[in-house]
C-alpha cells in the first residue's frame, strides 16, 4: 500500500524519479498522477502537497533535469567541442530525459508552458556563449548564432534521437562504445573543421576516453 514517507525530501526524490519514468513513457497528457504515486511507492495526494498537481510536478521534473545538464556542461565554460560530447554524453545516459523530450515536441500545447520563460533565458546564455566564441575566433563569424546553436545541438543529439536512423546509416547502435567514441571524435572534429581550436582536428580516441573519465559520476545514470 502507498505510504507517507515521514522524509519529506526522499518523498520529493521518489516522486521526481517515478514521474519522469511516467512521463517517458506516456507524455505529459497520458500520464496519470496515481500511476506516478505508486511507481514511487506513496500516497498520490504528496503530489499536490508537494508540487501542487501533476503540472507543477512537471515542471519539477524538467527543473531538475536542466540543472543536471547545466552541471555537467558547466555553464558552458569549456572549449566548444568538449562541450559537445558532454552533452551527447550525458544525454546517451538519460534515454528517459530524451523520450520526455520527444513526448514534449508531439504534444505542444498540451505540456505546461509557464516554466517556458526560464527555459527561454537558459537557451539566450547558450547563444550568447556561442556568439562570444565567435567574437574570440573559435567558430565562423559570419554564422546566425542562434541557428548556429540550433545547428550544432541538431547534431550533437540526432543519433540518440532518431537511433534507427543511425543504425541504418552508420551500422552502429549509437549507445554502444565503439560508437560513442567515434561520435565523440567526429564532434571535435567538426567544431575544429568551423574553427574550434587548433589540435582538435585529429581527435585520437584515447582523448575523448579520458574526458569521459573526468566526467564520470557526475551525471544522471
Amino acid at each position: 500500500m502507498a505510504g507517507r514517507e515521514r522524509n519529506p525530501d526522499r518523498s520529493r526524490e521518489r516522486l521526481l524519479t517515478a514521474a519522469v519514468e511516467e512521463f517517458s513513457a506516456k507524455g505529459f497528457a497520458g500520464a496519470r498522477v496515481e500511476a506516478i504515486a505508486q511507481r514511487a511507492g506513496l500516497n498520490k495526494q504528496l503530489i499536490s502537497h508537494y508540487f501542487g498537481g501533476k503540472d507543477g510536478l512537471y515542471r519539477a521534473v524538467t527543473a531538475e533535469r536542466r540543472a543536471r545538464l547545466a552541471g555537467e556542461l558547466a555553464e558552458l565554460t569549456a572549449g566548444v567541442g568538449e562541450s559537445l560530447t558532454r552533452l551527447f554524453d550525458w544525454a546517451r545516459r538519460d534515454p528517459l530525459w530524451l523520450r520526455t523530450q520527444l513526448w514534449e515536441a508531439l504534444e505542444g500545447d498540451e505540456r505546461p508552458i509557464a516554466a517556458d520563460d526560464e527555459r527561454r533565458s537558459l537557451y539566450q546564455r547558450r547563444v550568447r556563449w556561442l556568439s562570444a566564441e565567435q567574437e574570440r575566433g573559435a567558430l565562423p563569424a559570419g554564422l546566425d548564432p542562434d541557428l548556429l546553436y540550433l545547428s550544432l545541438i541538431g547534431a550533437t543529439m540526432y543519433p540518440l534521437l532518431l537511433p534507427h536512423v543511425c543504425r541504418m546509416v552508420t551500422g552502429e547502435d549509437p549507445t554502444a562504445a565503439p560508437f560513442v567514441d567515434r561520435y565523440e571524435r567526429h564532434l571535435m572534429a567538426l567544431t575544429a573543421a568551423l574553427g574550434g581550436g587548433p589540435g582538435e582536428a585529429a581527435v585520437p580516441a584515447v582523448a575523448t576516453k579520458a574526458a569521459r573519465a573526468r566526467r564520470s559520476g557526475s551525471g544522471p545514470g
